[in-house]
């Protein structure tokens, strides 16, 4: 595997594609059409996620998912030591990605009311953090992307839709940055109305009111994945 320099010595560090049945405890998620398999992995104590795009399709597994592997690869290496983040162990190949396990509960298994103000505290700063690195998350609406410890400390999950503001097309990437940066910030509050059940009325209009270059950038990028979708047979 191709460890993340500081995690040279995990438990991981010799996992191979040929060794990963071996340590697999569960298979979270089968893989298939544009659907990454997601693979939970135990060793000496420690526990790891697997995406892996080696069982989907065949423009997937051959084209665009290597692409986003390396894509959420550089996104976890530009994110290190953000509270919050997962850590990135390493890349297994160019189908699939090994990253720490949180252990926790998704934010959307939490019934209405049920997480405190200080929780939306703490996300609303873990997100700030990957915003200081000019990185968007892009899903945090959906909320099985935050992951809840037991000690209710917020994590976000899966990268896979996120994007940096540098890069090439620099000027267009900026004006995207920003109108997904709001979009972060608003699903954060739509939480916290939701599960936290803590808002005033300027949160509620800015959680549910969306101005017109927002929604234009959000029908493209919807469209977008319409047609990935469509061309991967899902």
């Amino acid at each position: 595997m191709e460890a993340n320099t500081q995690d040279a010595d995990c438990a991981f560090h010799a996992l191979t594609r040929e060794a990963l049945e071996g340590y697999t405890i569960e298979r979270v998620r089968a893989g298939g059409g544009t659907r990454p398999a997601l693979l939970l992995l135990e060793s000496q104590g420690q526990r790891a996620i697997v995406k892996d795009y080696a069982p989907t399709s065949w423009l997937v597994r051959t084209l665009v998912g290597p692409w986003l592997i390396g894509r959420e690869e550089r996104l976890y290496r530009s994110l290190e030591d953000i509270p919050g983040v997962p850590r990135l162990i390493g890349r297994l190949d160019r189908h699939a990605l090994v990253v720490e396990h949180i252990d926790g509960r998704a934010c959307s298994e939490y019934p209405d009311g049920s997480l405190p103000l200080e929780f939306f505290e703490r996300l609303e700063a873990v997100v700030e953090g990957l915003h200081s690195r000019g990185i968007v998350h892009c899903d945090i609406k959906n909320r099985s992307n935050i992951v809840v410890t037991e000690d209710l400390q917020p994590y976000i999950v899966d990268f896979a839709s996120a994007f940096s503001k540098d890069g090439r097309f620099s000027r267009l990437r900026r004006f995207a940055f920003e109108k997904f940066r709001v979009d972060d910030r608003r699903a954060v509050v739509k939480a916290r109305i939701h599960v936290g059940r803590a808002w005033n009325e300027s949160d509620a209009h800015f959680a549910f009111h969306h101005g017109p270059a927002e929604r234009a950038v959000r029908v493209v990028r919807n469209a977008a994945r319409r047609v990935f979708k469509f061309l991967a047979g899902s």
